[in-house]
């Protein structure tokens, strides 16, 4: 009998039997195999080589032995990496695995890929870490200290996973130096006072579908997604109340052949993110006016979505015809935070309007001192100073 008959008589005729055999690998063959039901020859020759199991044939007695017990030469952290983000797959959002995926494909296993498992300790993280500065992402040219912190924090958690499977040396992490990168100083983040009033008027001169979507980030600080998966029937134009409970992205994971890419639309990424906006009367009548159906996308008015990366391109044309140089989308939500503290908003409403979990995150993320800002305070310094008289 041919190994192929051999190995799809004992699938189909003694599967449980192979699951108990499977149960016993250190890679957790079994857990794949019993969640993704993989009973054919081809899908268990595939997650064999993807985890490096070696099927060997006994001719001799028409049987079939699985080694699973992989060579030593094989535990290497690429595979154990794909293991361990396959299993996360399960237990994270579609958006979060893409993201995931990202930097493993680009700035991970570029580094890390051939090194096997039983080397690794502090020592390797940290020449990783200075590896990410000079070398790192897709380009090869670096990447920020964000992504540094990001791609350490995946490598970790692979390498618990993996201590508890005996495939990693128990050792306990130590601080990791993360290198500085370069920081390019002055990155313009707001619209100043007299740029989102001519965006304002430009709007107000030009209203459209596409033309109210910067306006409502500029009067709710509502995320691009957000903006994008709105629809019609989540504004209660009775209250006045825009009920965020959505967002649209585009999700890239390089290891889908057939579908490299995707829009999603999800629920907001945290509970807080889910929230009820107060919108004004003016900005209720203008959406009541290019309303069409209730279960159509506000930015389209149709029932298809415009995905961000599409809107971003409108938006920066648009910004160029209100005779405003265009920064990112995200500096409207910046504006509209900073503006109404400038204006004596208290913290916490404007972080329940931004879903935020925590005022500490509004505060240090979306607040940027203006120029206007500046001045009043060097005026009320110097006001101390002064006598009677000049008062």
């Amino acid at each position: 009998m041919k190994l192929k008959e051999l190995l799809i008589d004992k699938i189909d005729n003694h599967f449980k039997d192979i699951s108990k055999i499977l149960k016993t690998s250190e890679w957790g063959a079994e857990e794949i195999i019993k969640r993704d039901g993989l009973t054919s020859l081809d899908k268990l020759q595939e997650l064999f080589d993807y985890l490096g199991i070696q099927v060997v044939s006994d001719e001799n007695h028409k049987q079939v032995k699985y080694e699973l017990s992989t060579k030593v030469n094989n535990k290497i952290f690429r595979y154990y990496a794909s293991y361990w983000l396959e299993k996360k797959k399960y237990e994270i959002r579609e958006s979060t695995f893409a993201n995931y995926t990202n930097l493993f494909v680009n700035n991970i296993i570029p580094c890390l890929g051939d090194i096997p498992c039983d080397e690794f300790n502090n020592n390797v993280l940290q020449k990783f870490a200075y590896w990410c500065k000079e070398n790192g992402g897709k380009e090869g040219k670096g990447v920020s200290q964000h992504y540094i912190k990001d791609s350490l924090l995946l490598v970790k958690a692979v390498i618990k996973d993996g201590q508890e499977e005996k495939i990693f040396p128990d050792f306990a992490f130590k601080q990791i130096k993360i290198p500085k990168t370069l920081q390019i100083e002055n990155i313009k983040k707001v619209y100043t006072e007299k740029e989102y009033k001519k965006i304002i008027d430009c709007i107000l001169n030009n209203i459209s579908s596409k033309s109210v979507g910067i306006l409502l980030g500029i009067y709710t600080g509502m995320r691009i997604g957000e903006i994008c998966a709105l629809q019609f029937s989540d504004i209660d134009f009775e209250e006045n109340i825009i009920h965020v409970n959505k967002t649209i992205q585009r999700i890239y994971n390089p290891l889908d052949e057939l579908e490299p890419s995707k829009i999603i639309i999800t629920p907001g990424k945290t509970q807080n993110s889910i929230r009820e906006i107060p919108i004004t009367n003016e900005l209720s009548e203008i959406l009541k006016g290019i309303k069409k159906e209730n279960n159509f996308y506000v930015l389209s008015n149709s029932k298809k979505p415009i995905e961000p990366r599409t809107y971003r391109k409108f938006y920066n044309k648009f910004m160029k015809l209100a005779g405003v140089e265009p920064i990112k989308f995200h500096a409207l939500r910046h504006t509209f935070a900073t503006v109404n503290i400038e204006n004596g908003i208290d913290v916490k409403t404007i972080s329940d309007i931004l879903g935020h979990s925590d005022i500490a995150i509004t505060l240090k993320t979306y607040t940027h001192v203006s120029q206007k800002a500046k001045v009043k305070a060097i005026e009320k310094f110097n006001n101390m100073f002064k006598t009677k008289e000049e008062k």
